[in-house]
């Protein structure tokens, strides 16, 4: 009657089930990673573990990733779980089957490595001073017998204790690597009216909130075991993208004195509703093909310590309803060149005419005095002509306003 058909049926069948269950799951520990450039890139050579131990001589099997499109690939003493499934020539072979393994599992609750050496193997770290992970691993930390292995999670993988795994506040889905890099997909998170992190001030139980973070803190201190959350401040680079959180970043400058008091914008560690924060040592924004765009509802701030530089090699457009340099209640208005030079033209013609005829006034009888004024006169027109020679010079080539 099948699996089903009776007692004696159904504790046979659910004992051929969990005889077919464990053939089909193992576990193991990695012994080699294929790194070559071909498809073959990631296979694992992986010695077989029993569940309450590891046998000397454990068989050795190859596995290949599950998913094809995440790669977590383990590193060398880690542990994966191994499923059988068909072979990429199944339609060619039908009965054909092989191994694929799962993401490295958490044995020791560290983002950076989670090995467990070969019970058999007699090992050692590079060095004496070993990591917190070797030695719970059971690798002593001064060896007192001679080695027969080098104790490496890789081959240029470099271990580090001091990489703090996130803590996780109900309801978040995190993503970790292995070097204080992440995604938080996250909420607002309060307890009794309290805030139980630094973005939950002034906000909702459950606003989402998405923090992506480069690099941890540097200054992190502890065991590797012990949990952390971001800090804008002092990670290495961060992207936060809010919905009604307040974050508490320390701007570099906050200097708005261009801003009549009621307009200027909101401290960045004082708004809170949705934004997106950029925050790192440096930000780079590039084109390749088009334009770059700023758009604002209100307005576009640029402020620094030191400097705003603008360079461009073809022209500088300021196109606005009033420009105002030097202060936000400047009140001078701008002299339009050329006009300002042919007004100048105009007026020092004028004069130069003028000074022409009192040049040529009767210097006879002496002492009418019109022979002193006719001789300036005549001095001053020839300077006049200099004068207007030169105005074209001060016009610039380049600056220009309507």
């Amino acid at each position: 009657m099948g699996v089903f058909g009776g007692n004696n049926n159904r504790n046979r069948g659910s004992e051929d089930a969990q005889r077919q269950l464990a053939s089909q799951f193992l576990y193991g520990r990695v012994v080699n990673v294929d790194q070559t450039n071909t498809l073959s890139n990631g296979k694992v050579s992986v010695e077989i573990m029993e569940v309450k131990a590891t046998l000397q001589g454990a068989q050795i099997v190859n596995a290949s990733p599950l998913f094809p499109n995440i790669k977590n690939y383990p590193l060398k003493n880690e542990t994966v779980f191994i499923v059988t499934g068909p072979i990429n020539k199944y339609s060619q072979n039908p009965g054909g089957v092989t191994y694929y393994y799962f993401t490295p599992t958490c044995l020791w609750g560290n983002v950076n490595t989670n090995p467990t050496p070969n019970p058999y193997t007699n090992i050692s770290s590079p060095t004496t001073n070993k990591s917190i992970a070797q030695i719970e691993a059971g690798s002593p930390n001064q060896s007192s017998v001679n080695p027969t292995s080098t104790f490496k999670p890789g081959v240029y993988f470099p271990e580090k204790s001091n990489i703090f795994p996130l803590y996780p506040f109900e309801g978040d889905v995190i993503f970790e690597g292995r070097w204080g890099n992440s995604i938080r997909f996250g909420s607002t998170n309060i307890l009794e009216g309290i805030p139980l992190n630094v973005w939950s001030n002034n906000s909702g139980n459950g606003d989402p909130i998405t923090i992506i973070r480069n690099g941890q803190n540097f200054n992190l201190t502890g065991s590797a075991q012990s949990l952390t959350v971001e800090d804008i401040n002092k990670d290495l680079s961060d992207i936060w993208l809010t919905s009604t959180q307040q974050v508490p970043i320390e701007a570099s400058s906050t200097f708005y004195d261009s801003y009549q008091l009621q307009n200027a914008p909101t401290a960045p560690n004082q708004y809170a509703g949705k934004q997106i924060i950029i925050n790192s040592g440096r930000l780079m924004f590039n084109t390749t093909e088009d334009h770059l765009m700023f758009s604002s509802k209100k307005s576009i701030n640029l402020n620094a310590v030191q400097s705003v530089n603008i360079d461009v090699t073809g022209p500088f457009v300021v196109q606005a309803g009033e420009i105002f340099l030097g202060s936000k209640d400047a009140n001078e208005s701008v002299l339009l060149g050329d006009s300002t030079v042919e007004l100048l033209k105009d007026i020092f013609t004028d004069i130069s005419t003028l000074l022409s005829v009192m040049s040529q006034q009767v210097t006879r009888p002496t002492e009418t005095g019109l022979g002193a004024l006719a001789t300036i006169a005549s001095a001053v027109q020839e300077n006049l002509s200099g004068y207007i020679a030169q105005l074209e010079d001060v016009k610039s080539e380049f600056v220009k306003v309507e």
